[in-house]
């Protein structure tokens, strides 16, 4: 859940409490960016950034939800260059800081494995693990070089698909790689890591050749097996697939 308010975390925590489902939550605070923000607009963006986190603290320490959230992670792509709500390193560190300072489950935010790979020390210090964001299948619209994905000298053609799908996980996995390399070669091995959102459109008009539900149930497949193998050390700790169900919001699938 990337958000702590009523409307999305407190009303699916009173459901999952109210039947005994056996789900688990890592709960999200939503922060708004200050890094490019006008110095008029910070007094506002910061008391609404405590009022999300205050909200957070509550639900996490509220015994009816305590034992179903097992994490709480506080921004959703705040440092990465191209974030949305771009937030100063040292401004998310007192974040981060605080929370931990106030429950007891473990704290960290969510970032594109690019930016968990150079995340500075003064957010590194205050996190207990690494939530990590991986979409190899949107880089390569961004990016269309980036790994062979097309496979076109794979035949016959049928084949395709799933050398496509298989060169997807390796690109997959190399990105998780690259933030694990990194933590490690800063002396932070001892940080889990999760994967913290990956997935794959079914639609998709940027997206030809990739987006479709076959391509999808092919990748949602290989990923589980990868989470699979993470529960004994050959991966990331945890994997949350993106998404259970369609969003209209994201404007496309």
């Amino acid at each position: 859940l990337f958000s702590s308010d009523d409307k999305v975390a407190r009303q699916t925590l009173q459901v999952i409490a109210d039947n005994d489902l056996n789900m688990k939550v890592q709960l999200g605070a939503f922060i708004r960016g200050d890094a490019t923000a006008a110095e008029a607009d910070k007094p506002a963006i910061y008391a609404d950034n405590e009022a999300s986190i205050a909200q957070a603290v509550a639900l996490a320490n509220n015994p009816a939800f305590k034992d179903i959230i097992l994490a709480v992670s506080i921004g959703n792509e705040t440092q990465v260059d191209f974030a949305g709500q771009r937030t100063k390193p040292e401004t998310l560190a007192g974040y981060l800081r605080t929370v931990r300072g106030q429950i007891t489950q473990p704290v960290t935010t969510d970032d594109n494995w690019k930016a968990w790979a150079e995340m500075p020390a003064v957010i590194t210090n205050e996190v207990d693990f690494a939530s990590i964001h991986i979409y190899a299948q949107l880089d390569t619209f961004f990016n269309p070089r980036l790994f062979d994905w097309r496979q076109r000298d794979v035949l016959p053609e049928a084949s395709r698909a799933a050398a496509m799908m298989d060169a997807v996980m390796t690109e997959t996995k190399r990105q998780y790689g690259e933030s694990r390399r990194a933590l490690d070669s800063k002396g932070l091995s001892y940080i889990p890591i999760t994967v913290g959102e990956t997935g794959w459109n079914v639609i998709d008009p940027r997206l030809s050749f990739r987006a479709h539900p076959v391509n999808q149930k092919m990748y949602f497949d290989r990923v589980t097996a990868w989470a699979d193998e993470g529960r004994t050390g050959a991966g990331p700790d945890a994997v949350f697939y993106f998404v259970a169900f369609d969003e209209q919001w994201k404007q496309g699938d």
